[in-house]
């Protein structure tokens, strides 16, 4: 009976999403340099999060570590009950070689490996995700092109088709809408909504504050230390933003507006990126 009654306890647990990723005393260095200095948070089930800080803050160093890519000083990363083959990772895309000769129906493909293994078969199910992928981002039509003839956006529609392909229950992107237009942003917000309705949790890198304001419900706002974690209303104060190095933004803080553009800071919302804290 208490075995029935812990199982169950257990099994409520499971079902309610409340543990996703539990992140305890996190710290790491490179070299010398302290990136992030004991970082403590804990991640729910389905959760859309903006990961926000001035430049060298360790945003993608948090990213990278979930991912174990990166020694820990101190501290760990409890995912639960999922390991790495749940979680998919978009990087910067600089990070790719443009001119690899390959095709975007290839590339896209390629996404599916850590889930399948690379000696299977690409079978019926792979290549209905491929389609769906491919749809998903509007890039039916240019899949027979090589990588290296695509613009800015189609080239970031890509990487998001790589990583939908995956079938990951734990989303990681870094800098998503660097150097994209405004209708790409809008599209691959769509595209990061339906994901979470699905139940997958998301964090995104996003330097964007505007965006971040209109887009996602739920910010952590990092400068090597943790300053805040929580719903964006609650995180983006002028105190909050102050103590991670935006002094000249917070001054000014305007309330959230759930209107504002995607693609543009007002002057008061210029972050000044790489500022100490004081």
């Amino acid at each position: 009976m208490r075995l029935s009654a812990v199982f169950g306890l257990f099994l409520v647990n499971y079902c309610s999403g409340a543990l996703m990723i539990n992140i305890t005393n996190l710290s790491v260095h490179y070299r010398e340099s302290l990136a992030l200095d004991k970082v403590s948070v804990f991640i729910e089930e389905g959760e859309l999060i903006a990961v926000v800080g001035p430049n060298g803050a360790g945003k993608s160093t948090l990213l990278k570590s979930i991912m174990q890519q990166l020694k820990l000083s101190t501290g760990c990363i409890d995912l639960g009950h999922r390991c790495l083959k749940d979680i998919a990772y978009l990087p910067q895309s600089h990070q790719i070689d443009r001119q690899f000769p390959i095709t975007v129906r290839e590339f896209v493909s390629a996404g599916s490996w850590q889930r399948i293994s690379f000696w299977r078969a690409f079978g019926c199910t792979e290549q209905r995700l491929l389609q769906e992928a491919l749809q998903k981002v509007n890039l039916i039509g240019v899949d027979d092109r090589q990588i290296s003839t695509l613009s800015g956006g189609q080239f970031q529609r890509m990487l998001f088709a790589r990583m939908l392909m995956q079938d990951a229950d734990i989303l990681l992107l870094d800098e998503p809408f660097n150097a994209i237009d405004a209708q790409t942003t809008e599209d691959l917000m769509t595209v990061i909504h339906d994901c979470q309705r699905k139940g997958k949790t998301i964090l995104a890198v996003i330097h964007d504050l505007a965006l971040v304001r209109r887009f996602f419900p739920n910010v952590m706002l990092i400068a090597t230390q943790l300053i805040a974690s929580g719903t964006t209303e609650t995180v983006m104060t002028g105190e909050n933003l102050a103590k991670a190095g935006y002094q000249y933004l917070s001054s000014e803080m305007q309330p959230l507006n759930t209107e504002c553009s995607v693609n543009s800071l007002s002057p008061t919302e210029l972050p000044f990126y790489g500022r100490n804290i004081s």
